[in-house]
């Protein structure tokens, strides 16, 4: 009996102490656990104008955490978004938990969460010029500074404030950051823009004036207005129609602005300079704001920032690159496991809550390879990195010769030229069926080539300029080939060179000015230096590493009355090659980790 009873106190000791110790905390990318509870259970939404310093009224969504139908009643930090695309509706539901970045699912977590309408769209009142990238309009910058002390005055706050999105809602966090409002302690942009003529100029191939393209933005403002949702109250539909009648003056677009230093012909300033993250760097370092930005390796100018982003600024900062296209983390979590909200509350946790979670303590870079089944976090193919470009990369050549991109240190090629006729037929859905093409043959074993290719082509047409793209293909045995969107641009008469204003991670920097052009001298080669868009690909043994040049794209470049013909150098002192960064064998055989 007694022995009994002394068991029986024994298990019930331990059932009172287990549950203690079983609380392990573990705080790595995409696994967080032991640190955060999730202590609500719903939210109520609320939305109404807030009066930002000059007398504009902007709309704006709150919704806070309820707990069995009851609002909190702790004063709880704030994520808010700054949004040209409709602070209500997005994918035929909340724009708050559907836009990428989702910041309402962390609202169980004990956070309040907002998002607002860009002044002069949707139900804000004011005036846009420039749309989805209007927010670098000086009035526009400041509105992020007063909304943000704003909500962090409210009574309901903490004081703390930090934003989330991707895309325009990523630039919009950057913008904030050039004004650096005291109560905006971290930003979680994704797919933001660092330097904004290349992120949407690819290459210099603006267009000629007066063709569509990104170079001349807009959008149907009546459509917009037609869907925007008014505030709560009666006055609600009112303020609505007073609101919407101050958009009639908007300006859609920057205007006609094909070079980095050109004045846009609608808003009579140099627009590409003026929007650039860069050109604030100094301010953006002097604010200490936190900073975690991630991007995608599937998108192309939109996903160009982050890189250089995490080199240039002082900031405490982190950088997450995953699979997929621009800003579908969605996908990444469907096809790897990896949880961007994770690192969402981790980052959030740490720097609006004060909680020692050790997120800026581990390794900053966190990155994916396609095909590669090792890791270092416990999902396949996920890697971390102390710095970016990665620190064991080795930068080789491979020489372009006729069909054929030759391994490092083989034969080199022979010196000559091909001749390509540039074929004005090829549409967008054509586009690479009708270029040049140079393969490896197939690899003798696995090379992981993850960074950013460099393109050092030597060039003569027979007109006085040039458009090349180029782009890197995976190819089975089969024949079948993958690509990973690793592409890169360049118009012949920007090619000249020089250092960057900012750390340009040792790439080919061009200037893209009016006084930097040089067309071409018919028949005369000249030496074209550009980088390839990011790639992180293991090429498994058997696979063959194809790069296709085209010579013209009909949404940019101008046509001919007689189509040129384009001559690729190869051997001897116009040698051709693509650069790769190419990771040592031993460095993919990461032991996976649970």
């Amino acid at each position: 009996m007694q022995a009994w009873f002394g068991i029986a106190v024994a298990t019930l000791l331990l059932g009172l102490v287990l549950p203690v110790q079983a609380a392990q905390k573990v705080s790595r990318p995409s696994h967080y656990e032991g640190f955060a509870s999730a202590t609500y259970d719903g939210h109520e939404m609320s939305s109404r104008y807030i009066e930002v310093r000059d007398g504009t009224r902007i709309a704006i969504d709150i919704f806070r955490p309820t707990k069995g139908g009851e609002l909190a009643t702790e004063k709880l930090p704030v994520l808010w978004m700054h949004t040209p695309y409709h602070r209500r509706f997005f994918q035929k539901g909340l724009a708050a938990e559907n836009y990428p970045g989702k910041a309402l699912k962390l609202a169980r977590y004990g956070y309040v969460v907002a998002i607002a309408d860009f002044r002069g769209l949707f139900a804000s009142y004011g005036r846009n010029a420039g749309y989805n990238r209007g927010e670098w309009q000086p009035w526009a910058r400041w509105d992020a500074y007063d909304i943000t002390e704003w909500l962090a005055e409210q009574p309901w706050s903490s004081g703390k404030v930090g934003m989330w999105g991707c895309s325009a809602t990523g630039g919009s966090q950057m913008q904030a950051l050039t004004t650096a409002p005291t109560s905006l302690k971290a930003v979680f942009p994704l797919s933001c823009e660092w330097d904004a003529y290349p992120f949407a100029v690819f290459g210099g191939m603006s267009p000629p004036e007066g063709i569509s393209s990104r170079v001349r933005r807009g959008g149907s403002r009546e459509a917009r207005d037609a869907s925007a949702v008014p505030v709560d109250g009666p006055a609600g539909p009112v303020l609505l129609q007073e609101a919407i009648a101050e958009h009639a003056n908007n300006l859609e677009t920057a205007g006609y602005s094909p070079l980095r230093d050109s004045i846009a012909s609608e808003f009579g300033s140099q627009w590409w300079l003026d929007s650039s993250p860069y050109t604030y760097q100094e301010a953006i370092e002097r604010s200490g704001i936190a900073i975690y930005t991630a991007v995608n390796l599937d998108e192309e100018g939109p996903g160009y920032g982050p890189y250089f982003l995490f080199n240039n600024l002082s900031n405490p900062r982190k950088l997450t690159i995953g699979p997929a296209t621009h800003c579908d983390w969605t996908t990444v979590m469907a096809d790897t496991g990896f949880d961007i909200l994770v690192e969402e509350l981790r980052f959030f946790d740490r720097w609006l809550k004060g909680i020692d979670n050790g997120v800026m303590e581990e390794a900053p870079v966190t990155y994916y390879t396609y095909n590669l089944d090792s890791s270092d976090i416990g999902l396949p193919g996920w890697q971390t990195a102390k710095d970016w470009p990665l620190p064991q990369q080795q930068l080789q050549a491979f020489p372009l010769a006729p069909g054929a991109l030759n391994l490092p240190g083989t034969d080199e090629p022979v010196s000559g030229a091909i001749e390509h006729p540039v074929d004005y037929s090829v549409t967008a859905d054509t586009f690479w069926d009708h270029g040049l093409q140079f393969t490896t043959g197939p690899l003798a074993e696995d090379v992981q080539v993850t960074g950013h290719p460099v393109l050092r082509l030597w060039l003569a047409s027979t007109a006085n300029d040039a458009d090349v793209i180029a782009r890197i293909d995976d190819v089975a045995p089969d024949g079948t080939a993958t690509y990973y969107t690793v592409e890169g641009r360049l118009r012949a008469s920007l090619r000249a060179t020089e250092d960057a204003p900012y750390n340009n991670l040792g790439l080919p920097w061009h200037p893209f000015t009016a006084a930097s052009q040089a067309p071409l001298v018919p028949g005369e080669p000249v030496l074209l230096e550009f980088d390839l868009y990011v790639i992180s690909n293991l090429f498994k043994a058997g696979h063959e590493i194809r790069l296709t040049l085209n010579f013209f794209d009909e949404r940019a470049t101008p046509r001919l009355p007689e189509p040129p013909v384009v001559s690729v150098y190869h051997g001897g002192n116009q040698r051709s090659e693509l650069v790769l960064p190419i990771i040592p064998r031993e460095e993919t055989r990461v032991a996976m980790t649970e």
